[in-house]
């Protein structure tokens, strides 16, 4: 079984890679088990950490030297910064956390010396220039031009190509690297991914390879799947708790593979700052998202309700912003809950149970397996509280031995006609096991 707490440590809000291991007694705490880095390489002239000039060489800022000083002892600084990744690895490890970083591959930087010494690998414009990848934002076309994109799919070298990729995930997790999260995984070939997950798992059978799925249709998550993915990105970020776009899009390929969601991420806003510092909000949409899916993730600063949203170019440690709320406490039980149960640990089809409130977002699932099944009832509405009245408990959840396992306060017994008093925020999760 498959599950995952994902802590995102974005690297430059904090100084340097000597700052990384300082946070690991802080991220262990709130029980998560997996640290997941953005990119930590040498970046090209625009600075953006997903615009990466040399695969093998680490940012000089994580470094904390000069550019140029970097470039003339190249050598002596990789083999630092090797050594800053394996450390980190194996304090992680200590804690029982693993270690992810990301996987970069359908672009590098357009100042990168493989356009030099491999122009063979990348797509060319009809003029024979490098070609420049994009994306459609609404009706519009946006091009990076500080990126050039690859030809995983065409390339007159393939085979060298494929293969650099392969020794270039192998290298670092022989650093000690444990899961790959794999950027636009949907803009690389499938056959691609085959190739790279089979050959590493040929020699570390227990990596994770998560895909980065937002914005897919559910035929092409399900292909994505279908290359050997262990995880994928669901949008349940998106969601209204209402509307039937995400069930009808999430119950086509759930089942077949388990799924991460989270509040924020680096690419989108702060979740502090869309919900005006509502710490109640924060930690009702973690629990439903914790609940809802095998996976969660947070990104550094979430449990302190930080407003500023990252900016993969110019984010740095003096972006790290005071303490606007702190719902650690919570995270931690809700990710202890979330560990300790099998069903909290999978996808699996979801029955929304309507209270005729928009105040109230409620679902029943079943494991897979038909050995469990939870009934989550949570208080979307932050300022007033609910009354609930549930009959037919036993009915429901098909059984009679309900247990209240919710992260704050939990009844202790739960009848067949339930009533409850939903604190504003408040998120209750009931579990029957099932014989």
């Amino acid at each position: 079984m498959t599950s995952a707490r994902i802590y995102n440590l974005y690297p430059y809000l904090l100084k340097n890679f000597h700052s990384w291991a300082e946070k690991l007694d802080d991220i262990d705490f709130m029980n998560f088990d997996w640290v997941y880095v953005n990119p930590f390489h040498l970046p090209g002239f625009s600075g953006s950490v997903y615009s990466i000039k040399d695969y093998y060489a680490y940012s000089p800022v994580l470094l904390g030297i000069d550019y140029e000083i970097m470039e003339k002892e190249a050598e002596k600084y990789r083999e630092i910064g090797d050594s800053f990744i394996r450390d980190f690895c194996k304090e992680a490890e200590k804690r029982k956390m693993k270690v992810m970083m990301d996987l970069v591959i359908n672009h590098t930087s357009i100042d990168s010396d493989l356009i030099k010494e491999k122009p063979e690998w990348y797509k060319k414009n009809e003029d024979g220039t490098i070609k420049n990848p994009g994306a459609l934002d609404g009706d519009k076309l946006i091009i990076w031009g500080d990126l050039a994109q690859i030809d995983n799919e065409n390339s007159s070298d393939k085979e060298n190509l494929w293969k650099y990729w392969l020794d270039y995930i192998l290298y670092y997790a022989g650093l000690g690297i444990k899961g790959f999260r794999c950027d636009a995984a949907y803009q690389v070939p499938s056959s691609l991914w085959k190739y790279l997950i089979n050959e590493v798992k040929k020699q570390y059978p227990d990596t994770l390879f998560l895909a980065e799925t937002l914005s897919c249709t559910p035929e092409k998550i399900i292909e994505i799947i279908e290359s050997g993915f262990d995880f994928v990105m669901n949008s349940l970020k998106w969601w209204n708790f209402k509307d039937e776009w995400f069930l009808q899009d999430y119950n086509k390929w759930t089942g077949r593979c388990p799924s991460l969601s989270f509040p924020e991420n680096h690419d989108t806003e702060r979740f502090a700052k869309e919900y005006n510092g509502d710490s109640r909000k924060a930690v009702c949409y973690y629990a439903i998202e914790a609940y809802f899916c095998s996976g969660i993730a947070i990104t550094l600063g979430f449990e302190y309700g930080f407003e500023k949203k990252i900016d993969v170019v110019n984010t740095t440690y003096k972006d790290y912003e005071e303490i606007n709320y702190d719902i650690v406490e919570d995270i931690r039980l809700i990710n202890e809950i979330k560990a300790e149960y099998n069903i909290l640990k999978e996808d699996g089809f979801a029955e929304i149970y309507d209270f005729g409130s928009s105040d109230i977002f409620s679902f029943l699932k079943k494991s897979l397996d038909g050995t469990e099944k939870i009934f989550m009832i949570a208080n979307i509405n932050t300022k007033t509280g609910v009354d609930v009245k549930v009959p037919d408990m036993f009915k429901i959840m098909e059984g009679h031995s309900i247990e209240d396992i919710s992260h704050g306060h939990r009844m202790d017994e739960v009848s067949d006609n339930l009533e409850y008093y939903l604190q504003p925020g408040e998120a209750k999760l009931f579990y029957q096991k099932l014989k």
